[in-house]
Order: structure tokens, then sequence, then C-alpha cells
């Protein structure tokens, strides 16, 4: 339902993930293996289990969106796309600190925190659904 401001903010997180797939995390020089490689852009296609990572939770973003008459399950998977959003980020930070001898991070870095924002915001807003349905069957 797009009248609700939850979906606006599940949107705002796969709208995230998505561009993440376009715009660095970071760029770097060089891997620590081999030395004579160049500049590396660090984004959602750097490496397979990060672009798996960002498709499920794009995917993950559109199911919260279609659960609408299930709030419950809304709320666990806004949770379990929270969960992954921090892997997201720490996956990120450990290839910059482990695999590239130096780096800059982009200032596009921050599509993960928006992600990390977006999912947040609507599980507040699915809980505060959640409580105001709760309410209204108790004045019943």
């Amino acid at each position: 339902m797009i009248q609700r401001s939850q979906t606006l903010w599940l949107l705002l997180a796969v709208m995230a993930a998505l561009l993440s797939f376009f715009f660095p995390f970071a760029i770097g020089a060089g891997h620590m293996a081999d030395a004579a490689s160049g500049r590396v852009q660090v984004d959602a296609t750097y490496a397979f289990y990060l672009s798996i990572l960002t498709v499920a939770m794009m995917v993950l973003g559109f199911v919260i969106i279609f659960l609408y008459q299930d709030q419950h399950k809304q709320q666990w998977y806004c949770l379990l796309a929270m969960l992954l959003t921090a892997l997201q980020g720490a996956l990120y930070i450990r290839i910059l600190f482990y695999e590239l001898k130096e780096h800059i991070p982009a200032l596009t870095s921050l599509l993960v925190v928006a992600q990390f924002f977006g999912f947040l915001m609507a599980w507040r807003g699915i809980r505060r659904d959640q409580k105001l349905i709760k309410d209204q069957d108790s004045l019943r």
C-alpha cells in the first residue's frame, strides 16, 4: 500500500540498494596479493557474495511491501533486512581493510547507511501501525 509511510521508507532502502550497484563504496589501490594491480572500485559487483546479498535485500524489501496485511511478518522481515544490511556494511569494511592496500571511501558509501535507516524507519512505522490496531481493538 503506497499510502503508508513505511512503504516509502522501504522504497528508499530498495533504491539505495539498487544504487549501490552503480556507485562505489570506496576506491582502492591494488590488492594485497597482487601489488601490480591498479585502481579498484569497490561496489556491490566487486564480489559475488556482495551482489547476492544486495539483490536479496532488494527482493526482501519488495516482499515486505507486499506483506501489508501481516504486520507481524513485516516486522520480522524488516529486522532481518536490518541484520543483512549490517552484514553488508561489515563485508564492505572487511574488503577495505583486508583486501586493499590503500582505500578512499566515497560519499556514496552512505548508501549502506540509507538502507539501514530506511529499514529501521519502516520497522518503526509497522510497529506504530500494530500498536494502533491493538489500541483500536481494545476500544471495541
